[in-house]
């Protein structure tokens, strides 16, 4: 049976193993409302024209005064549906119109007149405005009615019989009818509410569930949003055929189905995206819980990962459009997020009425400078310990806190990412006149904003660009590696140069990296993190290093977290190093470690341990890298 929720939303709701021959009508859907009403008004004027012709007119009826009552009944019951039209009316409706039967018909004779026509009429809109049901004591009550004048006569005359026949048949027509019409609402109204291949319900159906747990959600009773999205799923459409694809979207389906409570809701908004609404305050437990015991099938179809972001009704919106906003700003967050933990509530304001304004002026006053700050990270030269560069790192808020991460998925939600990138760039370039001496800074942009004329004019207002290395993800060579060369060469020839940064994420091969020559090839944390442990990742990395040497670039191993790792690192000949072990993020310019120091000189005590990439010593002294990440 439908939840309480759906049947707020109007949501129609039944498992696929119902009888339809079982299904109700859908009484409260509007279009069924009305057409019960016209039917409903069509037998209250019968009612009041039958009235009135048995009371002008006696000689129609044997007992006009019966007649005058049994379509006074009539009336009654009509303006019962009417005044309430609902199923659980219906059988006492129905009674009514027995009662009328052996009152007009049932206590006459077997003459056939227009109040005979009359309640016949008013019987079948009877019948059409009950949804074609007709209980089994109502239809024994009216057969019974047409049969007392012949069994009070002992004969049957032709009037008779010919109102008799057309009585049951207008019974049986318009009932079924109108039961098929119900069923095939039904099945429209279910199609339109629900996913045909993982039966929970459609984009729309789950909207309206939104809207109405926002409507009633309350500081005491909260609802959350989650909304949940499955990570790389085209590579599993790709390589193991679509019908793998399906049959992994349904899995992920039953799962949240058998995760919903009484109240809860599931949904599949489209694609690979599903999502939950439940009734509960904090809904981190509950979606930790979906991604560990995600469906597992045995294979690498059911191995896929997942991430989910949060919002919460009312603190983050009240309307649909306003949690949907929060949950996909905190799900953007969650896919971004590096490790094993992919959840993200969403950690700015109210973005329903006035609150996505007031986000949308929050933002502009970062992209206009306000509260928006740069912190910086080295990367080490692993040969001497010292900083070889610093990676830019934008932060926000007047104490450089604000989760960098939930102000680039903002922008990405309302717009306004590319604006805010060249806010970060503005910001990053101010730190060119002040860096330290051999030292390079690193700024990470986007293909898009660095192809952008706005963007190449910022450089040219520039004097002196030698100490600038560009960063962008090798995700954006697959899209944009021609545009992304002819823009970079005037570049080029004022001493900046270009790094491919996330290497190893899964986006591209080694072609499209050929395209632009960079000078620095940074691995990505995924590469690096349990490395010590992992001798096919050690390999690998070792290959791309034996490439950089043949190529001329340098090796950045982003993400050392552990001393065991730098310790591989460090066997492997990888020339540069960035992590929180080495260093973190502080205001310019921060120091390395000393306990990094430490493990470093260690390992230069071994000698040919700390042998690093074959291109000079001035190649390592060159200006490395620093980005506008939101990391």
């Amino acid at each position: 049976m439908p939840n309480r929720l759906l049947e707020a939303a109007k949501i129609k709701f039944q498992g696929p193993g119902t009888d339809r021959t079982q299904v109700v009508p859908i009484d409260t859907d509007d279009h069924v409302l009305r057409a019960r009403r016209t039917a409903a008004w069509t037998r209250a004027a019968l009612g009041v024209l039958g009235v009135a012709l048995a009371w002008s007119q006696p000689h129609l009826a044997p007992d006009s005064t019966l007649a005058v009552v049994g379509f006074a009944t009539i009336l009654a019951s009509a303006a019962m549906q009417i005044a309430a039209p609902r199923a659980s009316w219906i059988r006492i409706e129905e009674t009514l119109a027995g009662v009328a039967a052996i009152l007009i018909v049932g206590l006459g004779d077997q003459r056939v007149t227009v109040l005979s026509v009359l309640w016949l009429a008013a019987l079948t809109s009877g019948v059409i405005g009950r949804g074609g049901r007709v209980h089994g004591l109502g239809r024994v009550v009216v057969l019974s009615a047409l049969a007392l004048p012949v069994i009070r006569e002992g004969r049957l005359v032709a009037d008779q019989a010919a109102l008799y026949a057309a009585t049951v048949g207008l019974m049986l027509t318009c009932g079924r009818l109108t039961r098929e019409l119900n069923h095939l609402l039904w099945q429209a109204r279910h199609d339109a509410d629900h996913d045909d291949l993982t039966g929970l319900l459609s984009r729309a159906a789950f909207r309206s569930a939104i809207e109405h747990a926002g409507a009633e959600a309350s500081e005491e009773r909260p609802w959350s949003l989650l909304l949940l999205d499955l990570d790389d799923f085209e590579a599993i459409n790709k390589n193991m055929g679509h019908a793998a694809g399906d049959a992994l979207l349904s899995a992920w389906g039953e799962h949240l189905r058998l995760a919903c409570g009484a109240n809860d809701v599931a949904g599949r908004l489209g694609g690979d995206e599903f999502a939950m609404l439940v009734c509960r305050d904090d809904a981190e437990p509950l979606a930790c819980s979906l991604l560990e015991n995600g469906p597992s099938h045995g294979d690498e179809a059911g191995q896929i990962s997942a991430s989910v972001g949060i919002a919460q009704a009312p603190r983050d919106g009240s309307d649909a459009d306003a949690l949907l906003r929060a949950a996909d700003i905190a799900l953007r967050v969650a896919k971004r997020s590096h490790g094993e933990r992919r959840v993200s509530t969403y950690a700015g304001s109210s973005l329903s009425g006035r609150g996505l304004q007031s986000a949308r002026e929050e933002l502009g006053r970062a992209i206009g400078g306000d509260g928006l700050s740069m912190a910086v990270q080295p990367i080490v030269d692993l040969r001497t310990g010292a900083p070889h560069a610093y990676e830019a790192l934008a932060r926000f808020g007047p104490d450089g806190k604000g989760a960098p991460l939930h102000w680039f998925s903002l922008a990405d939600e309302l717009g306004e990412r590319e604006e805010l990138e060249r806010a970060c760039l503005r910001e990053a370039l101010e730190l060119l006149d002040r860096l330290p001496r051999g030292a390079s800074l690193a700024v990470n942009v986007s293909a898009p904003v660095l192809i952008d004329r706005r963007t190449l004019r910022m450089f040219e207002d520039r004097d002196d660009l030698s100490g600038l290395i560009i960063e962008v993800t090798e995700e954006a060579l697959v899209q944009n590696d021609s545009q992304l060369a002819a823009a970079v060469a005037p570049l080029r020839e004022r001493g900046v140069r270009l790094a491919v940064d996330d290497m190893g994420a899964g986006y591209s091969g080694l072609l499209q990296i050929t395209t632009v020559h960079p000078s620095h090839l940074k691995l990505d944390r995924a590469m690096v993190a349990g490395i010590d442990a992992d001798p096919e990742r050690a390999a690998l990395v070792s290959a791309l290093v034996g490439y950089a040497e043949r190529v001329g670039s340098l090796i950045v191993a982003e993400g050392i977290e552990t001393e065991d790792e730098l310790r591989v690192l460090l066997e492997l000949r990888v020339p540069l190093g960035q992590g929180y072990f080495l260093s973190r993020p502080g205001t310019p310019w921060p120091e390395v470690g000393d306990e990094a120091l430490g493990a470093l000189g260690a390992e230069a005590e071994q000698g040919d341990g700390l042998a690093v990439a074959t291109g000079s010593s001035q190649e390592l002294r060159d200006p490395a890298s620093s980005s506008l990440r939101a990391a």
